[in-house]
């Protein structure tokens, strides 16, 4: 009896040491799934954490834009979808590791993958220390990175003239502020958005003032900037533009008050949100003082935005207290 008991007890264990040792990633985490800013994003992703075999990858992105495409390496090496190992169009799309080895996944939509919508991870059957992440092809040529642009409250305002002494007190000008440049969709860049509101989402709570730039970051050949009417905007239409820019960045200074509407000619591209519309204020603001300010009036730059390493991995934990159950298990039976 004591036998069958420590069978039993043994099964159990396997059982919970296969069930918890299974982690779920989201690859891209916040980005999700899409053409990157950076055509080293999902490698830089990967390359800090471990797959195990029970694993399970979680593909967010936007269907009928974008699908999962497991190919070969050689495959992956060149963006050829030709022949796929699996496609998976809806998402979330989730894919769970089955096997050790290397795995490969690509966007099949014309130019993703060449532009850094690619990823390659290695599998290992135990888990251990980050394993070596598989290369990945020849990036193409880099593309301007957005550097996240400063919220107007991060600069303090100009302070106001005093008033001149008289007998009468003199009314203080509306005190003016430095131009901004803010970076559109910050570390998003100028792309074809997850959500058709990023971009009325990334522009609410901000003040844009006469003098003030837009910068947009994009892949050259891949978007545009077209300065449009509002009947345009909202019609989605690129016909006679106001302007139009196709080489990333694109700086556009608000010259004057009122309101500003740009949109991506590419096909599909602003009916899927890639457009923004925004207000602009009187109130001008001040040029630079050309005296030179103290380095604690500098704005930095900001580094490029990358992955940051994931919070400790609860299934690691998890792995262990499986193992221990385990070796338990073993002593027990050994014990009878």
């Amino acid at each position: 009896m004591a036998n069958w008991t420590t069978i039993l007890f043994l099964l159990v264990a396997a059982a919970f040491c296969r069930s918890s040792s299974a982690a779920t990633y989201t690859v891209g985490d916040a980005l999700g799934w899409t053409v990157p800013p950076n055509p080293t994003v999902y490698s830089d992703w990967a390359s800090t954490k471990t797959f195990v075999v029970g694993d399970i990858l979680v593909f967010n992105f936007a269907s009928g834009r974008h699908d999962v495409t497991e190919v070969t390496k050689s495959a992956s090496d060149s963006c050829n979808s030709t022949n796929p190992i699996s496609v998976a169009n809806n998402s979330p799309a989730r894919i769970t590791l089955t096997s050790a080895g290397d795995r490969h996944f690509i966007c099949s939509f014309p130019g993703h993958c060449s532009n850094g919508q690619t990823l390659s991870i290695t599998v290992t059957s135990t888990s251990s220390s980050p394993a070596p992440q598989p290369s990945s092809r020849p990036s193409p040529s880099p593309v301007p990175v957005p550097v996240p642009s400063p919220s107007p409250s991060a600069r303090s305002p100009s302070p106001s003239p005093s008033s001149t002494p008289s007998s009468s007190p003199v009314p203080s000008p509306t005190p003016s502020r430095e131009p901004m440049t803010y970076i559109v969709g910050d570390s998003f860049g100028w792309n074809v958005p997850t959500s058709p509101t990023f971009y009325d989402s990334w522009a609410q709570g901000k003040t844009f003032v006469v003098g003030d730039v837009l910068e947009f970051n994009f892949l050259i050949q891949r978007h545009d900037v077209a300065k449009v009417t509002k009947d345009n905007y909202a019609s989605c239409s690129g016909q006679s533009p106001i302007s139009l820019t196709t080489s990333p960045p694109v700086k556009i200074t608000l010259s004057e008050p009122g309101e500003h509407f740009f949109i991506c000619t590419f096909a599909g591209h602003c009916s899927f949100g890639q457009k923004l519309a925004i207000n602009v204020t009187g109130g001008t603001a001040t040029p630079p003082s050309s005296i030179a300010l103290p380095p604690s009036d500098t704005v930095p730059s900001t580094p490029s935005p990358t992955t940051a390493p994931p919070p400790p991995n609860a299934a690691a934990s998890l792995r262990a207290s499986a193992f221990f159950a385990t070796f338990l298990a073993v002593a027990v039976a050994l014990f009878y």
